[in-house]
């Protein structure tokens, strides 16, 4: 049902820019303290609270656009966050957009829709066996254990950036197994949710999305939006692409043309999307 995925999805990206503007409006508002110390001032605060409930929002939206359409369309949304961000922090008082960024912002809605046009309609996923679900959460766990460690002691910016980055193959991780999970669903409805697949699938989604989450404010701390943000986004839909289409069996065009203009889709994206916080 892409006439709701699709709606869904870019709600969601909008929510989560949202939110993410305005909580970190609120925590560079009051930078005192540090751990769970300001986290816990955090959380009387208004804005920040407001923000997290954008994110609740967000977190909806996501659902139910994982739950009716496929992966591969899905995530590729969730960069439109940035843009949105952008739009948020200016008129939360932040410093107007520069002609740079709102190029930057043409090149990513553009890079976008093209994405859009060439990949069509991928198809329903299918589920997912357990033997599958438990390989791919240890190969990204590995890849993210891997990943932190080479960024241990490097500077800020390089740290944020991995960081990121490996928050955006968690959440895409947790992402896909969504998106069997609800593939099972509409083939079983709720019998799916006592077969073991779905279960093995569900104990890897959590820590899965948890680890995105989390890593993803590490990157914050180390850079503030600055690196980490576009990087989570970007790794973000093209490990959900990879995944959906390997694990999932959505149909993506494949040839060497299409390949070609997933790339050049990928880079306009890629490319707007770290020029965009350059000096945001």
């Amino acid at each position: 049902m892409l006439v709701v995925a699709v709606p869904c999805a870019v709600l969601a990206a909008c929510a989560y820019g949202a939110a993410t503007a305005v909580e970190h409006r609120a925590a560079h508002a009051d930078p005192a303290g540090h751990g769970l110390r300001r986290v816990l001032r955090l959380a009387r605060d208004r804005r920040w609270l407001a923000g997290l409930s954008l994110d609740v929002v967000a977190v909806a939206f996501h659902v139910t656009a994982l739950a009716t359409g496929p992966v591969v369309l899905v995530q590729p949304c969730l960069v439109l966050a940035l843009p949105v961000s952008l739009i948020v922090a200016w008129r939360l008082g932040g410093h107007p957009p520069t002609a740079a960024q709102l190029r930057a912002c043409a090149w990513i809605i553009a890079g976008l829709a093209a994405f859009f046009v060439v990949i069509g309609d991928p198809g329903d996923a299918d589920p997912l066996g357990a033997g599958h679900v438990l390989a791919a959460g240890i190969a990204v766990a590995a890849l993210a254990a891997a990943a932190l460690t080479a960024a241990a002691g490097r500077r800020p910016r390089t740290t944020a950036t991995v960081y990121g980055l490996v928050a955006g193959v968690c959440a895409a991780l947790a992402a896909v197994l969504l998106d069997a999970v609800g593939a099972a669903w509409h083939e079983q409805a709720a019998r799916a949710l006592l077969h073991p697949d779905v279960l093995i699938a569900v104990a890897v989604l959590v820590p899965a999305a948890i680890a995105g989450v989390a890593l993803l404010q590490v990157a914050f701390e180390h850079d503030g939006i600055g690196v980490g943000y576009p990087a989570d986004l970007t790794a973000n839909p093209v490990t959900a692409v990879a995944l959906g289409a390997v694990l999932l069996h959505e149909d993506i065009p494949h040839s060497m043309q299409d390949l070609a203009l997933f790339i050049l889709c990928l880079a306009v994206i890629v490319a707007g999307a770290f020029r965009l916080t350059r000096g945001a």
